[in-house]
């Protein structure tokens, strides 16, 4: 009896062992099954090693994915106004972004969002002679909103970066350069971002949460931007600081009177920065480019072709050495015959083909 009592004592050890094994087993293929097939969380898309980025406006479909593939650009700079989302306020229309983050999510491409282009109803500050910027507010609500449906885990996938506006802050131009810099200045931009940026951390903490974009090339006016911000402690509500580079026709390695080189532009951001003990902060570079033709852009910014290759191979190479860059993206690709797109109907430009082998050549920027 003793004997017949071990042997089931160890027949049930075994099947014990056997369903231990068995549900290990099955809880492991259900997590790599939920890894590989689910929406893509804050954890998983989530890398720093991936520097390149192109820049769209509206358009993001499937023909743009397989351009970022051909590139090996894992970065996309996704530009939709906020007066197309909201209309009027709190009546929603999420379909093209939510559209453009399933797409983006599911090839795995990150995605930065810039809050941009206020509808007429949220314009609360005045400057020259009209409702021109948002109220803070207003933007921080929108802010809000796009984060909190966004943040990997309300079913509509995950935006792992923001910018607290675009151009629009530091861009318009009425004919009257004394009317037009006075609206360029940061004392209507603050507010703003002091307001947004904690709104959007609180719906989705994990992501990033950069400033506008400094659109004026001109070196006095950069660095009074960022000091602005710094002595009005604003330091503290951007995780990036963000500049966008367009020189028309001029070399961006040539700086001329007050508009700098692509690298001093950086730098004068950088110093002030440093001045300010917050260097460790990285600097993203959300567009920069320049067109082969007339078409969409500025007749007298064209230049040709292969000039374009070699100012763009100039900027990726700047930015890579710079070591306070973290980003880089160009505007754009898959964007018809516009004048500043890569792509063309009759095929691609040398540039993107330089931009190819160039990436090929220095994936990452890590040391």
């Amino acid at each position: 009896m003793k004997e017949k009592s071990k042997q089931a004592m160890r027949r049930w050890k075994i099947i014990a062992l056997c369903f231990l094994i068995g549900l290990l087993l099955l809880l492991a293929i259900l997590t790599l099954e939920k890894w590989l097939f689910s929406g893509p969380s804050e954890q998983q898309i989530m890398q720093w090693d991936h520097p390149y980025g192109i820049t769209v406006y509206q358009t993001f479909r499937p023909q743009t994915i397989t351009n970022l593939k051909q590139l090996n650009i894992h970065w996309i700079r996704y530009q939709l106004n906020w007066s197309t989302i909201e209309p009027q306020p709190h009546i929603y229309h999420w379909e093209i972004l939510d559209a453009a983050v399933k797409l983006a999510n599911d090839n795995h491409i990150h995605m930065t969002f810039p809050l941009q282009a206020a509808p007429s109803w949220a314009l609360r500050q005045m400057c020259a002679g009209r409702l021109l910027f948002p109220g803070p507010a207003e933007m921080a609500n929108f802010g809000q909103s796009v984060a909190q449906r966004y943040n990997g885990k309300s079913g509509h996938g995950y935006i792992e970066s923001y910018e607290v506006g675009n151009e629009e802050f530091d861009s318009l131009w009425t004919g009257n350069w004394s009317e037009s810099i006075a609206c360029r200045i940061p004392d209507y931009y603050g507010p703003i971002l002091q307001a947004t940026y904690p709104t959007i951390k609180a719906a989705s903490p994990q992501a990033q949460v950069g400033m506008n974009s400094i659109w004026w090339v001109n070196g006095p006016h950069i660095k009074d931007y960022m000091q602005w911000l710094y002595q009005h402690h604003e330091g503290k509500y951007f995780d990036f600081a963000n500049f966008h580079y367009y020189s028309c026709t001029r070399d961006p390695a040539v700086g001329q009177a007050d508009s700098p080189s692509f690298h001093q532009e950086w730098q004068t951001i950088h110093a002030v920065m440093q001045a300010y003990e917050d260097q460790a902060k990285p600097i993203w570079v959300t567009e920069v480019g320049w067109n082969t033709s007339a078409i969409q852009q500025d007749p007298h910014c064209t230049i040709t072709p292969q000039t374009q290759a070699q100012y763009i191979i100039k900027t990726a190479t700047d930015a890579m050495r710079s070591h306070v860059i973290q980003h880089i993206f160009w505007y754009t690709v898959d964007r018809g015959n516009d004048g500043m797109s890569l792509t063309q109907p009759q095929g691609q430009l040398p540039a993107f083909y330089a931009l190819q082998n160039f990436i090929k050549q220095h994936p990452s920027w890590q040391p």
